[in-house]
Parts: C-alpha cells; structure tokens; sequence
C-alpha cells in the first residue's frame, strides 16, 4: 500500500482513539507501532499527521462535552459553575495557553483534560493550538524513541498487567472529571480553596 493510503489510516485511527472519551489505548504506542513497521517514513511527518488528527479528535470530544453542558442533563446552578472555570481561562489566556502546552507535551492522558474544558465551554482555540504543538513535539520523540526501544530491546508489556493498569487508570480519570463537575469554582477561585459545590 502506497506511504500516503497507509498515513490516512494512521490518521482516521488517531482521530478515532483521540474522539473517544476513555478507554482508548495510547496515541503514542500506535506510532511507535507505525514506526516500527514503516521504518522509511520520516519521524516528522508521522508526527505531524498524528498531532492533526490528534487535535480534530480531542476538539470532537470537547464539543460533545460542550452539548452535555448545553443540554437539560447539566443542572443550571452547575452550568453557571461550569462557567467561571471559562471565565477564568478567559481571564488567564497567556498562562492557560502555557499550561495547556506543558501538558500536551507530557505522556498525561489528554481526554479528561478535553472533557472538563468542554463541560465549561471555554473557547476552544485556547486548547487547540497549544494541543496541537505540545502533541507533535511528544509525537515526535515517541516515534523517534519508540522505534529504536522496539529494534534495540524488543520489550512487550504483560498483556494482564497492562490490561489492568489502564481499566483502573481510566477509571480514576473519569472519576477526576466527576470531582471537577462538582468543585464550587466560584469560591475555589475567590478564595483558593476548594469548596464542594452542592
């Protein structure tokens, strides 16, 4: 299959992993996969594709969660919390856009952090660019590293162990965005303590 057909595929699988809300394996172990199989094709532009559909997907995720808050399943007095997270990224744009960027360069799992952003409706051209920065400078050291790990130690992970591990991380990750719903933001902002928002 020519080397374009196989990038496209590797972009459709990245959106797919990056537009599900949990449970999706790692972007960075389907790259080093490619990688490892299409050995010729540059670093760069693995990771370049990757990090577009990496940014669509989470961008896709994001609106969903934005629906959510919109829609009669969000309580008014949680949606009008909801809002003074935005109003504070709004507030903050500079550090927002260079925390955002710190973290999309880190191996932290992005999904919840895309889920808690939609549900306060922030403007998402805040999170897209840094996202899409942070992510092709991580892509590209995954690639580039995973690829030479994979032919210089061929390492495999326990399938159990593994398995285990990610159920009960994606878990705690879900179990985060529920924390975060319930954050009286109003007060925690205010007076920089956590409230409970009941």
């Amino acid at each position: 299959m020519p080397e374009f057909s196989l990038l496209l595929l590797l972009a459709g699988g990245v959106f797919v992993l990056n537009a599900m809300p949990a449970f999706a394996p790692p972007t960075w172990m389907l790259l080093a996969f490619y990688a490892l199989q299409q050995p010729g094709t540059a670093p760069l532009a693995i990771a370049g594709v990757a990090a577009v559909a990496a940014t669509g997907g989470r961008l896709m995720l994001a609106r969903s969660a934005q629906r959510i808050s919109a829609s009669r399943w969000m309580r008014p007095a949680m949606r009008a919390n909801m809002h003074e997270v935005a109003d504070a990224i709004k507030g903050h744009e500079r550090a927002s856009t260079l925390a955002f960027l710190a973290f999309a360069i880190s191996p932290l799992p992005s999904n919840v952090l895309f889920l808690a952003y939609g549900l306060a409706r922030a403007p998402l051209r805040l999170l897209a660019w840094p996202f899409f920065v942070g992510r092709f400078i991580s892509y590209t050291v995954a690639v580039i590293g995973g690829a030479y790990a994979g032919r210089q130690l061929e390492l495999q992970l326990s399938g159990l162990a593994g398995g285990i591990y990610f159920v009960v991380s994606q878990c705690l990750l879900l179990a985060g965005v529920w924390l975060f719903t319930r954050i009286n933001w109003r007060q925690a902002l205010r007076s920089r303590w956590l409230r409970w928002w009941h």
